[in-house]
């Protein structure tokens, strides 16, 4: 697997179904009071698995502690952070993926944009699958999974293990509008 850090993300623009342009582009640390703003007004929080954090300290701790170990896609529009992917690693070739949208831009197709980008980008770094948690009652998000193809894999409770494939990345991704 090539090293994590030796593959950047190529910056992308993507095209919501309303027509919203964003640009895609990997997280860097001077984006950090900018996530940290979206969290503030992110909606509903402790969503999934406790997250995000209720308040700007614990965001801030959150975001922190994430940073210095994980990689992230973060969706802008007009330079306003609005979707935040993370790839976090759980052991040697093998990555979480976790995906927030901002509450005004959910169901406009952005979800599935930005977790295409970021799906690809794993496969690039020589990721052969990623795995995400989930929980049943999380509709929007497991019907998200289920068309790009993540597969449940164990359940407890409330919560769903994920995963998904990546090596026939290309042909098993759908294409967004």
């Amino acid at each position: 697997m090539t090293s994590v850090s030796e593959v950047q993300f190529t910056p992308v623009e993507v095209r919501t179904r309303t027509g919203r342009k964003l640009e895609v582009r990997e997280y860097g640390f001077e984006d950090f009071g900018a996530l940290v703003e979206m969290y503030k007004g992110f909606q509903p929080k402790r969503v999934a698995q406790g997250l995000p954090p209720v308040d700007v300290p614990r965001i801030a701790v959150w975001i922190d502690r994430l940073q210095n170990k994980s990689r992230f896609l973060l969706a802008l529009h007009q330079k306003k952070v609005v979707g935040h992917t993370i790839l976090c690693p759980m052991k040697e070739h093998c990555v979480e993926f976790t995906i927030f949208v901002h509450q005004d831009y959910r169901e406009d197709g952005l979800g599935t944009s930005l977790s295409q980008a970021t799906l690809e980008w794993a496969a690039e770094m020589g990721c052969p699958h990623v795995y995400l948690t989930t929980e049943f009652s999380n509709f929007p998000a497991l019907g998200l999974f289920r068309k790009l193809g993540f597969q449940v894999t164990s359940s407890s409770g409330d919560e769903c293990e994920m995963k998904l494939e990546l090596t026939e990345i290309g042909k098993s991704l759908p294409r967004a509008a």
